[in-house]
């Protein structure tokens, strides 16, 4: 599944539409002052980045009035979510890092991934997901071989047998020899 409709977007943006959305998930509605709250800024910037998202067709906004998010808007919030999940996921599940600083590192890269790695990333932990064999985790021995300052190849070869990746003839981004 392909998402790319956020990309026009600034992080302050994003981070809006996302906060938005969560809070009418929470709450069934999105007021000013609960954005300000969430977001730690000011209510006249929260009413500034309304009236851009109400210009961007984004959100539906009135002064004084509760904020809801137009189709749009909702297809845009869940994107920016999923890009979140799917790279925390990847983090805590594949990479081994600590729920704490996965979620803070997702924050900020779920602004900057481009569609095309991100649906790279969604697929393979999609993959690593459903996958039934074994899967590879991060383990000590890992962690020892990143820690090392002169990474020896051919003795981290030995320990660990390398697969080459195998593409099929003709598939799209095949590495050329």
């Amino acid at each position: 599944m392909a998402m790319h409709q956020s990309h026009e977007l600034s992080e302050s943006q994003e981070m809006y539409l996302k906060t938005i959305f969560l809070l009418l998930q929470r709450y069934q509605a999105a007021r000013v002052k609960d954005i300000a709250d969430e977001l730690e800024v000011n209510k006249p910037s929260v009413t500034a980045a309304l009236r851009n998202l109400a210009g961007l067709e984004l959100v539906n906004y009135k002064p004084y009035g509760t904020v809801s998010l137009t189709d749009r808007g909702v297809t845009t919030a869940r994107e920016i979510i999923a890009k979140y999940r799917t790279l925390k996921d990847f983090f805590t599940k594949v990479l081994g890092v600590e729920e704490t600083e996965a979620e803070s590192e997702a924050c900020h890269m779920e602004h900057r991934i481009s569609g095309k790695v991100f649906d790279r990333l969604m697929a393979f932990v999609e993959y690593y997901e459903t996958c039934p064999h074994e899967k590879v985790r991060w383990n000590s021995r890992l962690e020892r071989f990143c820690a090392q300052s002169d990474q020896d190849c051919q003795r981290c070869s030995t320990a660990t047998p390398v697969v080459p990746l195998q593409f099929p003839a003709g598939a799209p981004d095949t590495p050329k020899s």
